[in-house]
């Protein structure tokens, strides 16, 4: 079955212009002029995704994110607009949003972003510490964020190639093999898995190793919010073919 799609933007000739172009890749489009309509919808149909606009007349749309939540927490939500990110945006992408595509962006790279939401990829939280991997994969799930621990990288490795994970949390300071190791291993090997680098307070040297790879460098403790809008901000990026 082809992926259903929710287009969600009150300017009709962009929205029509977008789910064209989304049909003739192969997606089912249904479109809505504004949140209530997709609301309702919502209640009513399946869908597979939902891409909205932010700034809508009436209800916008980081509110019709948080009310989507509310009613499917597993839907998910890629959120689109033409202005920088603001304070609400950014708490949205806090609590769970896919991601975050700014305006204009070409039909490729909404393509891309909508087949991997598509996929309900995951977080892989890798720790040697399991209490910290595990705490933090069941706190971004609970965001709505679908995540999964490992405490080595020999163990992230076979879940990467036996699971749908798209990005991929790293602690720099694990025994055996290194979180260096593992995201140099992931750069040749997943060269578009997207990682993210976490180290305690003493690990500027390790980050510099892996500051060319990684999406975003985040000091511990690691608060799950901070690192669901890492998420999400990581899979924004534009693809490189």
């Amino acid at each position: 079955m082809p992926v259903r799609i929710l287009v969600v933007d009150d300017e009709h000739n962009l929205r029509m212009t977008i789910a064209a172009n989304l049909e003739l890749e192969g997606f089912d489009v249904v479109e809505a002029e504004d949140a209530e309509t997709a609301l309702a919808l919502i209640e009513k149909e399946r869908f597979d995704l939902v891409l909205s606009d932010i700034r809508m007349p009436g209800m916008d749309g980081v509110e019709l994110f948080r009310r989507v939540h509310k009613l499917q927490p597993d839907l998910p939500v890629i959120l689109m607009t033409a202005f920088a990110v603001e304070d609400l945006v950014k708490q949205a992408l806090r609590e769970g949003v896919f991601t975050l595509l700014p305006k204009p962006f070409d039909i490729e790279h909404l393509v891309v972003a909508l087949s991997s939401a598509a996929r309900a990829p995951m977080i892989l939280i890798v720790d040697d510490m399991a209490s910290v991997a595990e705490s933090t994969a069941d706190a971004l799930c609970a965001l709505g964020v679908r995540a999964i621990a490992a405490t080595d990288g020999n163990t992230a490795i076979e879940l990467i190639k036996n699971s749908e994970v798209d990005v991929c949390v790293v602690d720099m300071g694990m025994p055996g093999m290194s979180g260096p190791d593992l995201i140099d291993w992931i750069r040749f090997e997943v060269p578009r898995m997207l990682c993210i680098a976490i180290s305690g307070h003493d690990g500027d040297e390790v980050f510099r190793r892996v500051a060319a790879h990684v999406h975003t460098l985040l000091r511990k403790p690691i608060d799950p919010s901070q690192l669901a809008e890492a998420v999400a901000t990581a899979r924004a990026r534009t693809p490189a073919y």
